[in-house]
């Protein structure tokens, strides 16, 4: 199979690398110095423990489109505010048995995408990683998780091309999580990485202060609570404990770690807001449970009332 990645940033420039270091066969696009310096020198992927180093074969979106090609898989890895503007990419990329797997922070942006082209194979996933660009061409990893979670929406895994990416994730180092309930496991995932961002924009904290006991590792818990409550008010309750669960992935992160979010606001560019916090406060309306964490920060970064 031939894969296409779309956005080469922390997200998708780790799996493009990590596909093509194990020889698989993959596109990806990218665009400005970083897809100079990819081409130029290859793909630097900085891990805890050590340095992959890779060829890829990385272009434009006019220069994949221009050359007619089309994908079998496509791995969707923009911002959730950038999703449409690769609606174009996609139309233009699909043949009639394209797979779609989308790996957004935003829970159900496979439902999105499937509205547009209903005549695709539109899954819904998530991943777990903690990766950003250090600098053109370098990425860096700052965990060793390393997982992709997919599936189709309506909890079929008999489909062959399932199992072929399942295999090839395997061979390439990734974690493949091929999910007969991915609505629930895609919202477990959310229940991380929205509570992340959250707190991380609330206090301007990182990982390492969401680790120490006091004010930012209680509402980062709170907040992980409340999402937990809307699972099992939406009928996909969590199979774990979720809390638990999700202060291990936080505790083994490296402690200057923060979500892509909270950089973006940083930066003073788009961000992720709406669809990691302020759609938590809507869920909350919608199902009817309270989310006062969610409530609080929202008003602070809404508002712009004091912490």
């Amino acid at each position: 199979m031939n894969y296409l990645v779309i956005g080469a940033g922390g997200t998708g420039g780790c799996v493009a690398g990590y596909l093509a270091h194990a020889g698989k066969d993959v596109t990806l696009i990218a665009r400005g110095k970083h897809l100079e310096a990819i081409r130029a020198e290859g793909l630097t992927i900085k891990r805890l423990h050590d340095t992959l180093h890779t060829f890829v074969n990385a272009v434009t979106e006019l220069e994949y489109t221009e050359r007619g090609q089309k994908a079998d898989v496509v791995f969707v890895c923009v911002k959730g505010y950038s999703l449409e503007s690769v609606y174009g990419l996609l139309r233009a990329a699909s043949h009639e048995k394209t797979v779609i797997v989308p790996i957004l922070n935003i829970y159900g942006t496979g439902d999105r995408i499937a509205e547009v082209f209903p005549e695709l194979e539109v899954l819904n996933g998530c991943i777990y990683i903690a990766g950003e660009i250090v600098r053109p061409g370098v990425l860096k990893l700052s965990g060793d998780i390393f997982r992709i979670v997919y599936g189709r929406r309506d909890g079929n895994t008999d489909l062959p091309v399932l199992h072929q990416i399942e295999r090839d994730l395997e061979e390439s180092g990734i974690t493949p999580i091929l999910s007969a309930n991915v609505r629930r496991d895609t919202f477990q995932k959310y229940s991380f990485v929205s509570p992340m961002a959250a707190v991380g924009a609330y206090f301007h904290s990182n990982a390492g202060d969401a680790k120490r006991p006091g004010a930012v590792r209680e509402l980062f818990i709170e907040c992980i609570r409340e999402i937990d409550a809307l699972a099992n008010a939406m009928g996909i309750p969590f199979e774990v404990d979720i809390v638990e669960t999700n202060l291990k992935i936080m505790d083994d992160l490296e402690d200057s770690c923060t979500a892509s979010m909270q950089k973006d606001l940083e930066k003073g560019g788009d961000t992720e807001m709406d669809g990691l916090i302020f759609e938590v406060v809507r869920m909350g309306k919608k199902y009817r449970v309270p989310v006062p964490a969610y409530e609080k920060i929202t008003a602070k970064l809404y508002c712009g009332t004091p912490a």
